[in-house]
């Protein structure tokens, strides 16, 4: 047989095996998720705001909890992490209103850390619905 002939076979051999279906891959169940991982609702409320006076550098954290009898945080609802830029910080907090409790008091409340140490608080303030809502413009007090 020429040389020709068999790069020609080879070559079309190897066009064949490509063009072919792939095999199917048997698929492996997921494992159970965590309550944080699980699939949010599509309809997702916000928060919307913005923190005055936020250092350059800084890290700052939003979260909205839900607090128990005794004022402590019980669950965490939502949070987001933001860095500081030195003026006024905007913010987004978006949250499944799904998981928004009924009868128990809810708060939005902010941290500020600059170089893993706290510097600064965001005094708690009490969200009463879960509609997406505007909380404005938020002061920050320098941490105890």
């Amino acid at each position: 047989m020429p040389l020709r002939s068999v790069v020609s076979f080879v070559l079309i051999a190897l066009l064949a095996a490509c063009s072919s279906q792939p095999s199917k891959v048997p698929e492996v169940d997921a494992p159970p998720m965590e309550p944080s991982q699980a699939p949010q609702s599509k309809s997702l409320n916000q928060l919307t705001g913005a923190l005055a006076g936020v250092p350059a550098g800084s890290e700052v954290e939003l979260a909205l909890l839900e607090i128990d009898r005794d004022g402590q945080p019980d669950r965490l609802l939502s949070n987001v992490v933001l860095n500081g830029t030195g003026g006024t910080l905007p913010f987004v907090l978006q949250f499944n209103p799904d998981s928004f409790p009924k009868n128990q008091r809810v708060e939005l409340r902010g941290r500020v850390t600059l170089e893993g140490q706290l510097i600064m608080l965001m005094l708690p303030r009490q969200i009463r619905t879960s509609a997406s809502q505007t909380v404005g413009v938020m002061q920050l007090v320098p941490a105890p």
